[in-house]
């Protein structure tokens, strides 16, 4: 893989079925990698992002059966490493008695890359999920790359952190719909920001039921849109990200200095 990488983000209406949830997403994996007719003149993505929990649904059903879950997680790493596609799929994970908002990063060879849990957990978030306790950047080819969730977006420690470690590309996934329509230039905005305050590439991709709360959207690290999704429709947006623009103007211009102050240290850990 060169430094150009080409980036796929499917903008799925999720449901509480997970053979359905599963059926476009295989529809998704072939599609990111072999255009239809009308597009041909593309070529294929690397890698492949969907929704917040796209697979076993958001928020998951009481009866949600973990095992038919993990057995379509399966099936769809197999898909993917079939078109050598990375594949990043949002889901219900269960350890330990517990349930997690799980992202997982699959290689296109079918092998489980990377895991994140949604640390930030909302209020309808917090009676079904544990929260997730690690913030750490993977091998994505030549790239280094990071997993976020849904309203990890409204934390920047968690972004600066992540870039701290090295990351130029962050995938975020999303099921912020049929909600506040305030929400909307607010978190568009927000995400736009993540990716220039830092100077890296940014991968949003969002629920598509109506009404969404933000589009689905590639932010290159001047936080400028490469592809945007039109709202509350389904559909697939791509782009190309050439990691010779990542850049570090605004981590080299920080005033860490103020951080020793004694006040400063305490708010900072508070």
């Amino acid at each position: 893989m060169s430094s150009v990488l080409k980036v796929a983000a499917f903008q799925m209406a999720t449901t509480d079925d997970v053979a359905e949830n599963a059926r476009k997403l295989h529809g998704a994996i072939d599609e990111a990698v072999q255009p239809p007719v009308g597009r041909a003149a593309e070529s294929g993505a690397h890698v492949l992002i969907v929704p917040e929990c796209a697979l076993s649904g958001y928020l998951p059903r009481a009866d949600l059966d973990l095992g038919a879950v993990a057995r379509a997680q399966d099936e769809l790493s197999s898909h993917a490493a079939e078109r050598g596609l990375w594949l990043a799929l949002g889901t219900t994970t269960r350890r330990e008695g517990r349930l997690f908002n799980t992202a997982l990063m699959y290689s296109p060879s079918g092998e489980l890359a990377a895991s994140y849990d949604k640390t930030h957990l909302t209020p309808q978030d917090e009676p079904v999920f544990a929260g997730g306790a690690d913030l750490s950047v993977f091998k994505l080819g030549e790239w280094t790359a990071a997993l976020q969730i849904c309203f990890d977006m409204r934390f920047p420690e968690n972004w600066r952190i992540l870039r701290r470690q090295g990351a130029e590309l962050v995938l975020h996934m999303s099921s912020a719909s049929t909600g506040m329509g305030w929400k909307v230039p607010v978190l568009n905005g927000t995400m736009r920001c993540r990716a220039a305050e830092n100077g890296m590439f940014v991968v949003t991709v969002n629920d598509a039921r109506a009404p969404q709360m933000m589009v689905s959207a590639i932010c290159d690290p001047d936080g400028l849109h490469l592809a945007r999704a039109a709202f509350n429709r389904e559909m697939l947006i791509t782009a190309e990200l050439d990691r010779t623009k990542v850049k570090d103007d605004f981590l080299a211009a920080r005033r860490t200095d103020l951080w020793d102050r004694p006040q400063h240290r305490k708010l900072l850990l508070e």
